[in-house]
């Protein structure tokens, strides 16, 4: 009988520690989105440019 209740309370203790790992985890995570810089929109808009002149060449 004690033999079960320590293994009881050791499977427990893991357990217990694995969910308070998970939820300190995900809470440090969690992070402020990062507001985009001054130049990123031209640079997404010249790289969906290349990438219209890529699939529209005709010269394949």
């Amino acid at each position: 009988m004690t033999l079960w209740v320590f293994l009881a309370l050791v499977i427990g203790g893991i357990l217990l520690f694995g969910v308070l790992y998970e939820i300190l985890s995900r809470r440090a995570k969690r992070k402020v989105p990062v507001i985009p810089g001054k130049y990123d929109q031209t640079y997404t808009e010249q790289l969906l440019q290349d990438t219209r002149d890529t699939i529209n060449r005709t010269d394949v």
